[in-house]
């Protein structure tokens, strides 16, 4: 039997041909993933990469991984810690549209007249010179210059001669063609913003144009990333040339004549007292918030009660505080003066009456029970060369610049038509010695006893009220801590006023 001669089909050829073909391929493809691999563990600039894998040496790899992933996290700490403090410090420091007490927040909403007048501490320019008024401070803004505010008064408490203050000025290196920026406050005296914008009327005053007051303190200035310094920087001494600006300031002449508005700004407790006859009162305090200037809209309500078209007078007993209101309506588009109580003060007739006697019953009194305080007055005979034809004193009218910073307390109503005075007669003719006050007209005398704690504090005031045998007579509920406690005076004749100081001690037992 023959075998037939077999051959292979020629697609079983091609077959062979075809893998041989792809094994060829498969090798060439793997020698240079053999090649290419290493360099992928890498960037084109040689820097490791994190994501490239290097078969070849997969633990070589796992721990460059290791050592870049840990200098990865030491540089993100820095800027997450940053982060934190930022987050933790909005959160300490809310905002809220009505009172406006974030900086950012007030600064944005400041416009006009009050963006002019008032700089946010990244709006203070590199050519401007920071004056910080404090009377001491920890810390300065970088570069300020430190006068202290008081160092503008006289021991008594007069405001200085011009000369002095401007001598005081160019000794610190300042000049009326700086740009000046005011900032410090009195710590000791309760903080705020009041010393640094009445220095900001008194530059003002002396004719400084390029003044303004920085919106905040020492903290918004640190919050805003700016330097701070442990001392007040020098500058070279220089010559200050003032320019009076007189109608910033009133005189006693301008407020007796009765054309301008005259706002209290003292408390309202001393407001009752006694001011100056028609004086409206707007506590200072009001125009504050947060220890800086209330936004535009709260300001208009609390003005809506003066006429925008007349001018303003504002004072307070050493008006320091009285500069805050006199800021906030200057500002508002009021023709506003600052003037001060002792001014007017010491423009009045000498006090009709003097402290006959004053009494405490009981005294010691137990903490917790009433006790009647009692005072009599009599009336003082008024000095012979003060007397005219009808026996009324005759008021001198003057006017003071540069003076009336201090705190007496009394005032008195003048009679505009005839320039005279009523001192507290009743018209009776006054016997030698002096006349008990219950011969004259009992309305014409009010009295207040204003009781202070042995800290010195106020603790209560009690009006005394006029009595049978021409006593006043006030009752205080002595619920306090046992102690010494004095007590003072105020007594108001026609409008005219006196203070007897420390006249009484109540000791207050267990």
């Amino acid at each position: 039997m023959v075998m037939p001669d077999l051959k292979l089909p020629s697609k079983s050829k091609e077959c062979d041909r075809a893998l041989i073909v792809a094994s060829s391929l498969a090798l060439m493809l793997a020698i240079c993933m053999l090649l290419v691999l290493p360099a992928l563990a890498g960037t084109e600039t040689g820097e490791f990469c994190p994501t490239c894998p290097d078969w070849t040496d997969l633990d070589g790899w796992l721990a460059k991984k290791e050592v870049y992933e840990q200098e990865q996290q030491q540089k993100a700490q820095p800027e997450e810690q940053e982060m934190k403090l930022s987050a933790q410090s909005a959160e300490a420091s809310p905002v809220t549209s009505e009172s406006n007490s974030a900086p950012d927040g007030l600064f944005t909403n400041r416009t006009g007249a009050f963006a002019e007048a008032l700089a946010s501490p990244m709006a203070v320019l590199p050519k401007d010179v920071v004056l910080d008024i404090s009377p001491s401070a920890a810390r300065y803004i970088e570069g300020a210059v430190n006068i202290n505010y008081e160092s503008f008064f006289e021991k008594g408490g007069r405001l200085r001669t011009v000369s002095k203050m401007a001598k005081l000025l160019g000794e610190a290196g300042i000049s009326r063609n700086d740009s000046l920026v005011i900032s410090g406050e009195c710590l000791p005296c309760g903080g705020g913003p009041s010393p640094a914008i009445f220095t900001y009327w008194l530059l003002k005053y002396l004719g400084h144009e390029k003044v303004r007051v920085l919106d905040g303190g020492i903290e918004d200035w640190t919050a805003a990333g700016l330097n701070t310094s442990n001392e007040s920087a020098i500058r070279s001494k220089t010559d200050y040339i003032p320019d009076l600006k007189p109608e910033l300031f009133a005189t006693y002449d301008y407020v007796l004549n009765g054309g301008a508005q005259i706002v209290d700004a003292r408390a309202t407790r001393d407001y009752g007292i006694g001011s100056v006859p028609g004086a409206l009162n707007i506590p200072f305090e009001s125009v504050v918030e947060d220890e800086r200037i209330k936004p535009q809209e709260d300001l208009q309500r609390i003005f809506a009660v003066l006429d925008r078209e007349r001018p303003v007078v504002v004072y307070t007993n050493v008006g320091v505080e009285a500069s805050l209101v006199w800021f906030a309506l200057t500002l508002s588009g009021y023709d506003a003066r600052l003037y001060t109580w002792r001014d007017w003060l010491e423009n009045q007739p000498k006090f009709g009456y003097e402290l006959a006697k004053i009494e405490a019953n009981p005294n010691p009194v137990r903490s917790g029970r009433a006790i009647s305080i009692t005072a009599s007055f009599r009336e003082m005979e008024p000095a012979a060369e003060n007397l005219s034809s009808n026996d009324e004193v005759r008021l001198t009218v003057k006017g003071c610049v540069t003076c009336g910073f201090g705190s007496p307390q009394s005032f008195a109503n003048i009679n505009r038509s005839s320039g005279m005075v009523q001192i507290g007669s009743s018209g009776k003719t006054t016997q030698s010695g002096g006349v008990d006050v219950q011969q004259a007209d009992s309305s014409i005398l009010r009295c207040t006893a204003i009781i202070y704690a042995p800290d010195g504090s106020e603790a209560a005031r009690s009006n005394l009220l006029h009595s049978s045998g021409g006593k006043y007579v006030g009752i205080w509920n002595a619920d306090v801590a046992p102690g010494i406690y004095k007590v003072s005076l105020v007594a108001i004749a026609s409008s005219n006023a006196e203070t007897f100081a420390d006249v009484l001690e109540i000791e207050v037992t267990d």
